[in-house]
């Protein structure tokens, strides 16, 4: 019966058993709502509850995931000095240094000196004070080394968060990539990989995320660090494994090749995919939009070894020509596209995928803030009413300012795709999902039946 089925359940989760499959993380399910229960509790609801609603995501980075917080801790952690409003100098001692009186507490004023003391030599005199009116409400003028060391995090993560996070299009690819090469100037050790992999996997969680395949880029994380993938590696899925242990959720891990960082980087990382491929769920290219069918051998080696394919195709405006992902398909073997939106410039690319029945990984903000078509415009909309497969996705959440439950909401409000297209979407990606297919079922007959 159901209720038995719900009682079994419930005896899983309080055991808290972690359960570890192959390619994949698991944890069985508690008694959570499935989209249906959530959609009609929620549809007379004019704020409706996005994040409620149980979602499947087979598109987003882990280097692109990465909080906001977490990166000021980890560049003070190891002393990443070149980061804006990032400082490096020991708070309790600046706090004891203007507390002449031994009283356990400092004035405003005294703030507003400390951080100049700091280093902190963008924080102005009202960039301060704003900070303290909102965080106490003005109520307060001596402030507890707790409130001291609270409102100097603020104000560092205030100037640091223009250097990473964006809402607004960026005007070249090098403003994109500047902010990874700022993120991943704090990929220092396994225990910050280990962070940002248990995050990544609470943070999805907590957006509705049931089912996620997170994806990471081996040689991107090592360089410049003479980190072994090896080493990276372990350290994720230690962090996921902790995530699956915590939340009731299933994570697979995707292998990315970067082909912008040339032939021998590209066969390294085929070839470690293929020597742990018991740990991804997956294969990626990425950085490569142009020429995809000089990588046709070794990605032939990756499918020979049975690992599944996705491709970023047809995305860029200029170089995402529409019929790259359709060789992305047809000599790379990708079973899935990353992006593949531009493929609507060209209706014979639209029928070739469609008749290959190959799923869109799409991530309307992220082409928006990429600036993949004009402002206002997305062929989401175009594609699915053609009988193309999508998947609604974020992409780099921790770079674009952006979360998954917004995504829903603008597929739902702004490209009007109602409740039953966008569980079809979801149900789209549970089918294509590169995850074994007992932990897809469990996912199916919890939230999705």
């Amino acid at each position: 019966s159901m209720g038995g089925l719900r009682h079994a359940l419930r005896n899983i989760f309080n055991r808290k058993s972690i359960e570890y499959s192959s390619f994949g993380f698991s944890r069985k399910f508690s008694t959570e709502k499935s989209w249906k229960d959530v959609w009609e509790k929620e549809s007379e609801n004019k704020n409706f509850d996005y994040k409620a609603l149980p979602k499947v995501e087979l598109h987003r980075h882990l280097e692109g995931a990465v909080r906001l917080k977490t990166i000021l801790d980890e560049a003070r952690r190891h002393h990443v000095d070149h980061l804006p409003g990032v400082s490096l100098v020991d708070t309790k001692m600046v706090f004891e240094y203007f507390d002449v009186s031994n009283t356990g507490e400092i004035t405003r004023d005294d703030f507003v000196s400390a951080c100049k003391e700091m280093g902190m030599d963008t924080i102005t005199p009202e960039k301060a004070m704003a900070v303290i009116q909102s965080e106490t409400h003005g109520e307060t003028n001596a402030m507890s080394f707790n409130q001291f060391q609270h409102l100097l995090e603020t104000l560092m993560l205030n100037e640091l968060r223009p250097y990473i996070l964006t809402d607004e299009i960026f005007p070249d690819l090098k403003s994109l990539l500047d902010r990874f090469d700022r993120t991943q100037s704090v990929f220092k050790d396994s225990e910050t990989f280990e962070r940002i992999a248990f995050e990544a996997v609470e943070d999805a969680y907590n957006e509705g995320i049931r089912l996620l395949e997170l994806r990471y880029a081996p040689s991107f994380c090592s360089m410049g660090h003479s980190h072994s993938f090896g080493m990276v590696l372990e350290a994720i899925q230690k962090g996921v494994a902790r995530g699956c242990e915590k939340y009731p959720i299933e994570v697979g891990l995707i292998c990315i090749a970067v082909g912008a960082m040339g032939h021998e980087e590209v066969e390294k990382t085929v070839d470690f995919a293929i020597e742990n491929k018991e740990s991804f769920v997956g294969f990626d290219l990425a950085g490569a939009e142009t020429e995809l069918t000089q990588w046709a051998s070794l990605f032939k080696r990756v499918g020979d070894a049975g690992i599944p394919i996705t491709c970023h195709a047809s995305e860029d405006k200029n170089t995402g020509l529409p019929f790259n992902a359709v060789q992305a398909v047809e000599e790379l073997g990708a079973s899935r596209i990353g992006h593949g939106v531009q493929i609507i410039k060209d209706k014979r690319a639209m029928e070739a995928i469609k008749a290959h029945g190959v799923l869109l990984e799409v991530a309307v903000s992220s082409n928006y803030l990429c600036g993949c078509f004009p402002e206002g415009t997305h062929p989401a909309r175009e594609l699915w009413e053609y009988g193309i497969p999508l998947n609604i996705n974020t992409d780099d959440p921790g770079i674009m300012d952006l979360d998954l439950q917004g995504e829903y909401r603008l597929w739902h409000q702004t490209l009007g795709f109602t409740e039953e297209e966008m569980l079809k979407s979801n149900l789209y990606g549970l089918d294509r999902s590169f995850l074994p297919k007992e932990a897809r079922e469990r996912v199916r007959k919890r939230f999705f039946s």
